[in-house]
């Protein structure tokens, strides 16, 4: 997939400049990720993280709670409120890894999907491949647009995300997963100081 595919995709979807920008970020860092990976011998394919990256929250939306100016910070059009509105509509019961995979499968990408449904948060035990714990471990350490350590960004993902007990007992058991994943990833590369 080129750049004007996956902006065509952007487009389609009225994809928010900050999701957009994102996404650059979280395909920025993943495909270090895997050149560091690749130089140390694993067999990685990059080209295909690097689509998934850049795709994983093209629906993001469907998870907002509003389509505010203060939480979108863009100036909304309305043809992409209404695009967002029906995409809330169609999908807003999956969420937003299994509705652009189950898009991005109809459209024949199956293999990019199953690399982009497994970087829901409470995936992580289901994680396989180098590929799939790179736009993993890639997204959780992306706040935004800037990377952050892994300990920041759960931080902030926990305010932004959750709120009841339950909620978040689940999510520091996650945690504890995504910081060995972190070990796990340090280990391969054998890395005393991550990137």
């Amino acid at each position: 997939m080129n750049a004007q595919q996956i902006y065509s995709i952007y487009r389609r979807y009225s994809v928010p400049h900050s999701v957009r920008q994102h996404m650059i970020v979280v395909a920025s860092f993943a495909a270090k990720l895997c050149d560091r990976f690749i130089k140390k011998g694993y067999l990685i394919n990059k080209d295909l993280v690097i689509e998934a990256a850049l795709l994983h929250d093209v629906l993001r939306v469907v998870d907002f709670k509003n389509f505010s100016l203060a939480s979108i910070k863009q100036r909304i059009k309305s043809d992409d409120l209404i695009t967002w509105i029906e995409l809330k509509e169609e999908f807003g019961h999956l969420g937003h890894e299994k509705a652009i995979a189950k898009v991005l499968k109809k459209d024949g990408l199956k293999e990019v999907a199953n690399l982009i449904e497994k970087h829901n948060f409470f995936e992580i035990d289901n994680l396989k491949t180098w590929e799939e714990k790179i736009v993993y471990y890639a997204d959780k350490r992306v706040d935004r647009s800037t990377i952050v350590s892994l300990k920041k960004r759960m931080s902030e993902g926990k305010k932004r995300n959750f709120s009841s007990k339950d909620d978040l007992q689940k999510v520091e058991q996650v945690e504890r997963k995504v910081l060995k994943l972190e070990k796990e990833i340090k280990k391969a590369l054998r890395l005393s100081v991550f990137l």
